[in-house]
C-alpha cells in the first residue's frame, strides 16, 4: 500500500469506543490527556460545528484528524482568513515511528489548501517534541511561540510557510 492510500472519513458516534481505546493509548494520552474528557470534545462537535473530525485510514482505522477555523483561537489571530488549524494522533501503536503521520498530515494539509484554504496551522506545545518534529517533517515550519487558550507555550507552525505568505501578498 502506497503512502498516497490514506483516507480520511467522517467520525460518527460508532467510532467513539475506537476513538476512547485509542485516546487511552499511553503515546496519546501523554499528549492529548484525559480520554474521557477528550471523547466529550468530540462528542460536542460530531453533530455539527465548525469542526472537521476524521478517522484517518490507511487500509484499517490508523488514527484521527481534525480542522477547524484557525482564527477561532487568540494564537491564530494573525493567520489569513480561511486558514484552518489541525491536529491530530496516530491511535494505532503497531504504526508509531514508520513515518505514517508525517505523510497523512502533509496529504491532509495539501487537501484542505486545495479545497481553498490559504494556509493550514498547528500549535503543539514545547513539550511535545516528537509532535513538532513531525509537523516539521510533513513541511510545517515554525512560525513564532505563543501562550495558547491554557496559558501554556505552544508553537505556531503553518503550512505553507506563513513568511512566505506575508511576503507575496
Amino acid at each position: 500500500m502506497s503512502r498516497l492510500d490514506y483516507g480520511f472519513r467522517t467520525v460518527t458516534r460508532a467510532d467513539f469506543p475506537l476513538l476512547w481505546r485509542w485516546l487511552a493509548m499511553p503515546h496519546v494520552m501523554a499528549v492529548w490527556g484525559d480520554p474521557d474528557e477528550e471523547l466529550a470534545l468530540i462528542e460536542r462537535e460530531v453533530d455539527g460545528g465548525d469542526c472537521g473530525m476524521y478517522v484517518v485510514n490507511w487500509g484499517v482505522p490508523i488514527g484521527y484528524i481534525q480542522d477547524w477555523d484557525a482564527r477561532s483561537e487568540n494564537h491564530f489571530h494573525d493567520l489569513p482568513e480561511g486558514s484552518r488549524a489541525v491536529d491530530t494522533f496516530l491511535g494505532e501503536s503497531r504504526f508509531l515511528g514508520q513515518g505514517h503521520a508525517k505523510a497523512y498530515v502533509r496529504k491532509y494539509a495539501l487537501d484542505l489548501i486545495a479545497g481553498g484554504a490559504p494556509l493550514v496551522a498547528t500549535d503543539p506545545r514545547l513539550s511535545n517534541p516528537r509532535g513538532v518534529a513531525m509537523y516539521l517533517a510533513a513541511g510545517f515550519q515554525k512560525s513564532a511561540t505563543r501562550p495558547c487558550e491554557t496559558g501554556e507555550d505552544v508553537w505556531i507552525l503553518t503550512y505553507p510557510d506563513l513568511h512566505r505568505i506575508h511576503n507575496s501578498a
